[in-house]
């Protein structure tokens, strides 16, 4: 499950709401976005226990990232968030996991990324894209990169950009050569994880829902690499109510179909 907490969650007390939301869900893996107030240690315990899951908090120059996990399925080896603060203008969280109870050995851990991409332009976006692709790859390549990639997907329909605030029209749209001309989305981001051989989850399944409730647009998104496209199973959006401005998405996995034919050395 990804779910992005909407900025000032632990203030004005969404936050135990939405907590309420993820336990209904009862996610192995679980990544969050804008949860910033969980760099405190005691604040990332208390959220541990009341989500009943383990926590990792990467750090960030603007709004901290986050994985958490069931330890009875994912056993956590380590974590990279080693470009978190200094690539990136949120950052991303990357533990690298175990998964108990398999028939088989996985060959390489599952990569589960955590991210934020800047919403200010696709370009810049796409460039901080590359560096999580290089990241899920780095261990063999079973890997997850989702939350909020705030930029269009590859394939999804255009929206009514008429209707979207023009802030957002000038980082998510292509230029335009005169006022009249209509505004199309920028689909860079979603070319860089198509080149670099992800598949968009949510598109997979063709479900083209805004996960966005004041843009209009899909930008929470979960994207994995080849060997891990064989496992999908299902997708589906999640209404948090009043305690986010975004929707959660979830996505099923099924470990024991990873292709391992598809591991990779990282050179």
């Amino acid at each position: 499950m990804s779910q992005n907490a909407q900025y000032g969650a632990d203030r004005d007390g969404r936050w135990e709401s939405l907590i309420e939301v993820i336990r209904g869900v009862a996610p192995h893996l679980l990544l969050l976005q804008e949860v910033d107030w969980l760099a405190d240690t005691d604040k990332a315990e208390a959220a541990e226990q009341a989500l009943g899951m383990s926590l990792a908090v990467a750090p960030s120059r603007n709004l901290n990232t986050a994985v958490a996990w069931d330890p009875a399925v994912l056993e956590k080896l380590e974590t990279e968030t080693k470009y978190s603060a200094t690539d990136m203008h949120h950052g991303y969280c990357a533990p690298r996991f175990n998964p108990l109870g398999l028939e088989r050995q996985l060959p390489a851990p599952l990569v589960a990324i955590s991210t934020h991409l800047t919403p200010y332009s696709a370009e810049v976006a796409a460039t901080e894209a590359q560096l999580l692709i290089a990241r899920a790859y780095r261990y063999g390549g079973i890997g997850i990169v989702a939350g909020d990639i705030n930029h269009c997907p590859l394939h999804d329909p255009e929206i009514d950009w008429e209707a979207v605030q023009p802030y957002n029209r000038t980082s998510r749209c292509l230029p335009r050569d005169s006022e009249d001309e209509p505004w199309r989305g920028n689909r860079i981001v979603g070319k860089r994880f198509r080149d670099g051989e992800f598949t968009d989850v949510g598109g997979h399944f063709k479900d083209w829902q805004a996960t966005g409730k004041a843009g209009l647009l899909r930008v929470d998104q979960a994207h994995v690499t080849p060997a891990l496209r064989p496992a999908l199973r299902s997708y589906k959006r999640v209404d948090p109510g009043p305690a986010s401005d975004h929707y959660g998405i979830t996505w099923e996995l099924d470990l024991e179909a990873v292709d391992t034919t598809l591991i990779r050395s990282y050179t």
